[in-house]
């Protein structure tokens, strides 16, 4: 039987979704209201899938993906959400993380399991982003690969950091930027300024 945790700020809704996935014969190993628990939940107990509600307070389903992912590449999660903006439809597309739009049906929930199963290609290319540093008002272009963009993300001269297109392979100067972004970490952004592309708004 397939294990999970479910994960939603709405405890109506975790009881509906978890009533949902006892009918599909999906067994539910426990239930949190944050993602800051749904991270631990899954150190505890590794269900087979993940199933967490993107809009929470504080630690929102974003944070579960980011984390859970970073240290558990091979996770499978699914985002279930009301609203969807292109930002994380891009970080979901690019982690291989599916999507189930509120208010969900029975049939698609069994469909989306199968399909994250049934999936097994979890590889992560490199991927085009597009950032600001915070004393310029220009936006910047550059590739990186996924822990390169979390870590790009992390340094305090850069802001407005998103993913532009996660569906276009760019396999090149990956040792380029991870030297462009050791060197940041020392306050030295010479070598990151190099890489980037000044694109338009």
């Amino acid at each position: 039987m397939v294990s999970c945790i479910v994960i939603d700020d709405d405890q109506d809704i975790v009881n509906v979704f978890c009533d949902l996935l006892s009918i599909i014969e999906i067994d539910v190993l426990a239930t949190a209201n944050d993602g800051k628990d749904a991270v631990k939940l899954y150190e505890m107990h590794k269900p087979d899938i993940i199933f967490t509600d993107l809009q929470m307070p504080k630690y929102d389903g974003f944070y579960v993906v980011e984390n859970i992912k970073e240290i558990y590449p091979d996770a499978k999660l699914v985002v279930i959400t009301g609203n969807l903006n292109s930002q994380y439809a891009n970080l979901f597309s690019l982690l291989h993380v599916p999507v189930i739009n509120k208010p969900f049906e029975i049939d698609e929930i069994k469909q989306t399991i199968a399909d994250v199963f049934n999936n097994k290609d979890i590889s992560i290319s490199p991927f085009e982003i597009k950032y600001q540093f915070k004393d310029d008002l220009n936006f910047y272009t550059c590739t990186v690969t996924y822990l390169q963009y979390r870590n790009l993300k992390k340094l305090p001269v850069i802001q407005n950091c998103e993913i532009i297109d996660p569906k276009k392979n760019l396999q090149f100067y990956h040792d380029e930027m991870q030297k462009a972004l050791d060197l940041a970490m020392k306050n030295d952004t010479s070598h990151i300024r190099k890489l980037s592309e000044i694109v338009t708004k």
